[in-house]
């Protein structure tokens, strides 16, 4: 029988196994994405044409509304707390509006 101090939880393996493969960034991009939606919902998200979540934390935004594109450029430390809130975490650093 093992000591229970030198068995490591499950979470500190995958995280160790999703470090060793650099697979976190790539998950971590999908969580952005998925809450892009769940944060601004289907009219900004129908309006966003593509997203990418850089390796430093840069959020690469693609809109196709000129307006929206302006209105989002004056609001981007309001967009990096909302998606961190609902992350949970801090996942994003800043957001680039193309």
């Amino acid at each position: 029988m093992m000591k229970k101090d030198s068995m490591k939880s499950l979470k500190e393996v995958i995280d160790k196994v999703l470090k060793i493969n650099n697979m976190h960034s790539k998950l971590d991009e999908v969580e952005v994405v998925l809450a892009w939606k769940e944060v601004f919902g289907d009219v900004i998200h129908k309006k966003t044409k593509h997203l990418m979540l850089q390796h430093d934390g840069t959020l690469l935004v693609t809109l196709l509304s000129g307006p929206l594109k302006e209105e989002f450029n004056h609001e981007k430390e309001k967009i990096v707390k909302m998606l961190n809130e609902h992350l949970k975490r801090d996942v994003v650093m800043r957001v680039r509006i193309r």
